[in-house]
């Protein structure tokens, strides 16, 4: 009975000490959180020895995460597979889904972003634009003739719309002489050229008459605007007057008709009528959904790949210039151990507890085969 009791005795001892070293030593990973002094010695054992070597910890997982697991190769992988680029592509097409879906005025969005007047500050840089890139338009080709200005297409069509312009006018003369206003003018015209020739227009004015002088000339200044060789000369004459215009430089002309005035005059008069806030004043929505079919079928696709394209070429240095080694060092030593210890032991608690129990197993197996040494010798 003696040799039993001391028997059992032995294992029970060696497995309290194995299950309470190997505990003990679990807990000593964390614990002291702090190091503690006797005499002004630093105890050993303190502080435990994750917080005693947690400047290296915190070190060698930021290493580990950054060449092991955060890899510019498996986060590129990742990015590139069809899961991926199907999960960002339905995130884009529920954000362009919502977009679509907006009341909000681009005006009113605006404003909300603190970009205040935006129709006003838009309408004003368009004039200022506008009127700096004339200038420079203007300054660039100032001694360029108008024949080297014009592309060849329009300054041929402009050539053969002579003839055109020509016959145009003939008919307006026609027109305007046939009325009772240009044979009024047509009159009085004769009145004064008779008056300027004094004794001799009063001397015609007796013998013919007013009246009788402008029924003669009247006809004959209708069948002279209706003849085809008034016609002909008349577009002669244009096309001479072009072919002159043609090699003046912009330079010339405006010093003899004020060209570069009258563009910025028109450029104004054209910009007077048209105001950003007519394209401003509406919802965001509209303008969305309008392409929202093209958003989604052409642009998105083609946006993503570019984007993961640029983004995988780009992402080791990206990465580099994060330094998620230096924000998981950071964040490591700023972890609370408490907390840290928590999240070990939590995970960790069902292994934990085996290694105490092992510890236990192995310590009553010593204990047995001390007590069999004990009662053999």
């Amino acid at each position: 009975m003696d040799i039993l009791t001391t028997f059992i005795f032995m294992i029970v001892i060696g497995a309290v000490i194995g299950a309470a070293t190997n505990h003990l030593a679990i807990k000593m990973l964390f614990r002291p959180y702090k190091p503690y002094y006797l005499f002004g010695k630093q105890l050993p054992f303190t502080p435990g020895l994750i917080p005693k070597r947690r400047d290296e910890v915190a070190k060698q997982v930021g290493v580990m995460v950054m060449e092991h697991l955060l890899t510019p190769e498996g986060i590129q992988k990742r990015f590139e597979s069809s899961e991926a680029k199907q999960d960002i592509l339905d995130t884009v097409h529920r954000y362009i889904d919502k977009g679509a879906d907006m009341e909000i005025t681009v005006l009113d969005m605006l404003e909300r972003y603190g970009v205040s007047q935006a129709d006003v500050r838009a309408d004003e840089w368009l004039h200022h634009w506008s009127n700096k890139k004339l200038y420079s338009l203007l300054e660039t080709y100032d001694q360029q003739t108008l024949s080297e200005l014009l592309p060849q297409e329009v300054e041929s069509k402009l050539s053969a719309k002579i003839p055109d312009a020509a016959d145009y006018i003939l008919k307006r003369g026609i027109h305007y002489f046939e009325s009772d206003e240009g044979k009024a003018r047509l009159g009085n015209m004769i009145d004064d050229f008779l008056k300027e020739r004094g004794m001799l227009g009063s001397m015609v004015q007796m013998f013919l008459g007013n009246a009788s002088l402008i029924d003669r000339v009247h006809p004959e200044i209708i069948k002279f605007l209706k003849n085809a060789e008034t016609k002909r000369f008349l577009s002669d004459l244009l096309v001479q007057e072009w072919d002159k215009v043609k090699q003046f430089s912009l330079n010339e002309l405006d010093e003899k008709w004020n060209v570069k005035e009258l563009l910025f005059s028109v450029k104004k008069q054209l910009l007077s009528h048209f105001s950003t806030k007519l394209l401003l004043d509406r919802p965001v929505g509209g303008y969305i959904s309008a392409v929202a079919d093209d958003l989604k079928t052409k642009f998105a696709p083609v946006f993503i790949d570019k984007g993961i394209e640029a983004a995988s070429h780009a992402l080791e240095g990206l990465l580099a210039k994060l330094q998620f080694e230096e924000i998981i060092r950071e964040q490591i030593e700023l972890f609370p151990l408490e907390k840290m210890e928590e999240l070990v032991v939590s995970i960790s608690n069902k292994e934990l507890k085996m290694i105490t129990f092992l510890g236990g197993l192995l310590g009553g197996m010593i204990g047995a085969i001390q007590a069999v040494f004990v009662t053999l010798f």
